[in-house]
This record gives C-alpha cells, sequence and structure tokens, in this order.
C-alpha cells in the first residue's frame, strides 16, 4: 500500500490560508510551504509534492474559481445522497437534463447515473405494479416503502453525478465520458466504466462508491462492513478497463475508486498494480487535484497524443 498525495482537506489547508485568502497571502503561503515541506529542508517528498497539487488545484485566479465551484457543488452533491425516506427532489431526471444542457460546452459525453436512474426507475414500476399502484419515483412515501436494493440504485446514480461535478474541475485540456459501456466486444452491457477521463496526466478509468461506512484496504483490493465477503471492486474495475483496452485499442494509465469523504482514506493510496495498471483509492474531494497532478513518475502525456486518442475514444466510446 503506497501513500501518493499527503491532502489533510483541501488545497487551503495544505498551504495553511483561508478560503477568503488574497491572491497574494496564497502566493506567499505557497512559498512558504515549498521551503517547509522540501526535503532538502526536513520535509519529505511527499509533502513536498502535496505542496505542489495544492497550487496547481488553485495556484490562479482561473483554477481558484473553479476549484471553488466544483467542490462547492460536489459538497452539496453528497450531502443530496438519500438515506431511506429522503426525498432527493433536486435531483429528478428533469433536473439532471438541464444540468447537463448547461455544461454542454465542456468536453463531457454521456449521462452520468443515467444508467442507475434507468435501472431504478424500472425497479420501482415493477414494485409498483406488483401491488397494483401507481406511484411518484421520488416521491417521499415511496422512497421510505420501497426495498432497500431498489434504493439503492438512486443512491448509485447520486454517488455518479456527484463525481461528475467534481470532475467538472478539470480543465478544458481534459475530457470526460459517462456511464461507457464494456460491451464494445460483446461483453455483459450491464458492466461500465462509471467515468473515463483523459487528459495530460494520462487515461484513467474511474468508480464511483458511496456506501455507508468506512473502507479498508486489504490484500490489494477495497472492503468494508457495507461489502460483501466475496466483492472485489478494484479487481473488477481493472478487469473492466482491461476489457476495454482491448476491445478499443487504448492503454490505460490508471483506475480510480472515489469514496466518500468519510470512507477512512485520507489520502490518494495505490492499492495495487497489475501489469502497469495503477489501482488507486481517492476521497472525492481530492478527485479533480488528484488527476490533475497525475501517477508519480508517470510522465506528462503531449498535446498532441491527448487529442490524437481523444479522438480515437470520441469514434470508439459506446454508451450503456
Amino acid at each position: 500500500m503506497k501513500v501518493l498525495m499527503v491532502n489533510r482537506t483541501d488545497p487551503y489547508q495544505v498551504l495553511g490560508v483561508s478560503r477568503s485568502a488574497s491572491t497574494d497571502d496564497l502566493r506567499r503561503a505557497y512559498r512558504r510551504a515549498l521551503r517547509r515541506s522540501h526535503p532538502d529542508t526536513g520535509g519529505t517528498a511527499v509533502e513536498f509534492h502535496s505542496v505542489q497539487a495544492a497550487w496547481l488545484a488553485v495556484g490562479t485566479p482561473e483554477e481558484r474559481a473553479r476549484f471553488d465551484r466544483a467542490t462547492h457543488t460536489a459538497s452539496t452533491r453528497s450531502a443530496r445522497i438519500p438515506t431511506r425516506g429522503f426525498s432527493p427532489w433536486a435531483a429528478t431526471r428533469e433536473d439532471t437534463t438541464r444540468r447537463t444542457r448547461r455544461s454542454a460546452t465542456r468536453p463531457s459525453y454521456g449521462h452520468p447515473g443515467g444508467w442507475w436512474r434507468s435501472q431504478y426507475l424500472s425497479a420501482v414500476d415493477e414494485w409498483a405494479t406488483a401491488q397494483g399502484r401507481t406511484v411518484d419515483p421520488y416521491a417521499p412515501e415511496t422512497l421510505a416503502q420501497i426495498p432497500a436494493e431498489v434504493h439503492e440504485r438512486l443512491n448509485a446514480a447520486l454517488t455518479e453525478e456527484a463525481t461528475a461535478a467534481a470532475l467538472a474541475g478539470l480543465g478544458t485540456d481534459f475530457t470526460v465520458w459517462h456511464d461507457v459501456s464494456t460491451d464494445v466486444a460483446g461483453g455483459n452491457p450491464n458492466e461500465k466504466l462509471d467515468h473515463v477521463v483523459l487528459g495530460p496526466t494520462g487515461l484513467f478509468g474511474l468508480l464511483s462508491e458511496a456506501r455507508p461506512g468506512g473502507v479498508l484496504i486489504r490484500g490489494g483490493d477495497v472492503t468494508g462492513d457495507s461489502f460483501g465477503w466475496r466483492e472485489r471492486p478494484i479487481h473488477t474495475l481493472a478487469a473492466r478497463a482491461r476489457f476495454f483496452s482491448e476491445s478499443v485499442g487504448v492503454r490505460f494509465t490508471g483506475v480510480v475508486m472515489i469514496v466518500p469523504d468519510n470512507a477512512g482514506i485520507a489520502v490518494p493510496t495505490e492499492v495495487s498494480r497489475h501489469r502497469g495498471l495503477s489501482a488507486v483509492v481517492v476521497q472525492l474531494s481530492d478527485l479533480a487535484a488528484f488527476l490533475t497532478t497525475g501517477l508519480p513518475g508517470v510522465l506528462p502525456v503531449s498535446r498532441d497524443a491527448v487529442a490524437t486518442a481523444g479522438e480515437h475514444l470520441r469514434r470508439s466510446v459506446q454508451f450503456v
């Protein structure tokens, strides 16, 4: 198990300033943090890397504004993930459509959470039909009565939407695909990559998770009280990424499992590495900074190579 980057909560805390700090104060704090964390002055490589990542996230007015918007939206969306009986009125399919139209100018494709919403609505319809009823799938009384396994499908949709909101904080050099099918060569259509991200730091396949309780890293995978004893989410994610790679003819830099900030994974952590594919667990608030910084020791991808790969993926990607 390898710690990739220190991040106490967000870049402002890493740099030791408040979110309301002026641009000059932020720059001075960055210089102080660089001197303090440099290995030659008593710091560590991990701390030094964390400071650089923090500056990449908020070092310019444009990146700072983008980060602030993304983290505010992500925290709001995370708070909307419902427990039994909660009514996510702000996250209906109509609301999602409006949000997609507003972000249409960004390099993003697919409908985050759309597959799970479809599964949720189908399951609610079957449940209501069996009882001879017609229900509003998002009404509080419906959410309070439906079986737990049906409710989990809505939670999964909201979780992927929260990840998409965090990915909106990436710069325009990145392109994101949501709900990517791994059925391009005849595989199981129910298997998918929640998100695929391409940018100067490489190509990443992402899995969004928001199960209750903490998670543990054990035996090269992730487990916890809410996971079945035979579940291997990292193994499954890596297998889907390899299947997609072989089918489409691309190579992933790494795969990333995103967990909530209260899941007990305080820093981005490498869980395993197989055939050169690094598998990392990252908490939601660290996601944009992690993808912007990339994996330690991995050289940046040239702009031409990113453009070529992006064009190939735009022709090849299919959605569930």
